[in-house]
C-alpha cells in the first residue's frame, strides 16, 4: 500500500541504487491532514468488512454456491475481508502520532503489520487476475472449460496464489529487512527496495496488466455476444439441445458481465494509486531538488483510501447481479425475498 513516503526528502535521498541510504530518510513527522486519511480509511475498512464476511459465509454454507467461478470469488473476498482487518493496523501505525511512535520503537511489531497488510493487498490483485484468466477461458476456450476449469483445478490455484503471496510477504518478517528505530512504519524505510520494487511492485503492476488485457478481450467478446443474442431472440429454434446449450452460454454471459464489472470497479480504485506510483518513479527534476509539493503527497495519500474503498463494492455487486448470492444473503440476514424477483 506504501511505495513512498510522506516525506518529499525520502524521495531525494533514496535512489534506487542506494539501499544504504535509509538513514538519510526523514524522521517521524506528523501532518495535520492525517487525521483525515486516518478516519476517512478506518471508515471504509469497517464498512468492507460485514459484506465481504457475509459472501465468504455464503459460499460455505450454501452448496448451490459451490462453483469454480464461486470459488474465486470467494478467494477474492477472503482477501478484501483480510484487508479490512489488517488495515487499520497500517493506517492507525502512519497516520496517528500514538502509533507512529509505537511502530517506530517496536521492530516486530512494524514487520508484521507490513506484512499482513501487503500480503492482503497483493492477494486481492492476484485473485483479480484469477477471475479474470476464469473468464477469458470461458469466453475464448468454451469447448475446453468444463475440463480445464474444475473444482479441484480452481482449489489448487487458490491454494498456489495464497502460498506464494504469504511466503513472498513473509521474508523481510524474519530476515531481509531494513528496519531503523524513530522511522515511519512504511516499505520505503522498513524493506529494501530491491525487495519491494523486484517482489512487491513490479509484479502487482505485470498481474494487472495481464487483467487489462483479459478484460480488453472479454469486453469485446460480451459485446459481440450481446449482439448475438438479441439476433438469436428473433430466429426461433425448436431444437432442445440447441436451446439447452443456449441458455447455458447465455448463464456463462451473466457471470463475464458481472465479473467485467467486479474488475472495472477494482481499476477505478486502484487507479489513482497506481498514476501517482508511477510519478514516483521518475521524478522531475525540481521535485527532487525542492522536494515534492504538498498537494501531490496529500493526493498521494488520499489515494491509499481510495484503494481500500474497493473492498466494500464487491458485495453489492454479487448481490445486484446473481441470483444466487443475493438468496444466500437474503437467507443469512434473515430479509425476506419476493421470489419473482430476477436474477440479472
Amino acid at each position: 500500500m506504501d511505495n513512498s513516503t510522506a516525506e518529499p526528502q525520502s524521495f531525494t535521498n533514496h535512489t534506487a541504487s542506494d539501499d544504504t541510504t535509509i538513514e538519510t530518510l526523514k524522521p517521524l513527522v506528523f501532518h495535520s491532514w492525517y487525521t483525515g486519511v486516518l478516519v476517512s480509511a478506518l471508515v471504509i475498512l469497517a464498512a468492507g468488512a460485514p459484506g465481504n464476511l457475509i459472501t465468504t459465509l455464503a459460499y460455505f454454507k450454501y452448496k448451490q454456491l459451490h462453483s469454480p467461478t464461486n470459488i474465486l470469488i470467494c478467494s477474492q473476498s477472503i482477501g478484501d475481508l483480510f484487508t479490512c482487518l489488517t488495515g487499520p493496523f497500517f493506517i492507525i501505525f502512519n497516520y496517528s502520532e500514538v502509533g507512529q511512535e509505537l511502530a517506530s520503537s517496536h521492530k516486530y511489531l512494524c514487520l508484521v503489520s507490513l506484512a499482513l497488510v501487503n500480503t492482503a493487498v497483493q492477494s486481492s490483485i492476484t485473485n483479480i487476475v484469477a477471475l479474470s484468466t476464469e473468464r477469458f477461458i470461458a469466453v475464448y476456450f468454451s469447448l475446453h472449460y468444463y475440463n480445464w476449469v474444475t473444482e479441484t483445478n480452481v482449489k489448487r490455484a487458490v491454494v498456489v496464489i495464497w502460498t506464494v503471496v504469504i511466503c513472498m510477504n513473509g521474508i523481510p518478517v524474519f530476515a531481509w529487512n531494513t528496519w531503523t528505530p524513530g522511522l515511519t512504519c512504511q516499505s520505503v524505510n522498513v524493506y529494501p527496495q530491491i525487495f519491494f520494487q523486484g517482489y512487491f511492485i513490479i509484479p502487482s503492476l505485470i498481474c494487472m496488466l495481464i487483467c487489462a488485457v483479459e478484460n480488453s478481450f472479454i469486453a469485446l467478446m460480451a459485446v459481440r455476444k450481446q449482439r448475438s443474442i438479441a439476433a438469436a431472440v428473433v430466429v426461433q429454434n425448436g431444437d432442445q439441445q440447441t436451446e439447452d446449450a443456449n441458455i447455458r452460454s447465455g448463464n456463462q454471459f451473466k457471470v463475464t458481465k458481472m465479473l467485467l464489472l467486479v474488475s472495472g470497479c477494482f481499476y477505478a480504485a486502484w487507479l489513482p494509486w497506481i498514476a501517482l506510483n508511477s510519478l514516483f518513479f521518475s521524478l522531475p527534476s525540481s521535485w527532487k531538488k525542492h522536494g515534492v509539493p504538498k498537494g501531490v503527497l496529500v493526493a498521494f495519500e488520499y489515494s491509499k483510501v481510495m484503494l481500500v474503498s474497493n473492498t466494500i463494492v464487491n458485495p453489492f455487486i454479487y448481490g445486484w447481479k446473481n441470483l444466487l448470492f443475493r438468496d444466500a444473503y437474503y437467507k443469512l440476514l434473515g430479509i425476506k425475498q419476493n421470489s419473482s424477483e430476477p436474477s440479472f
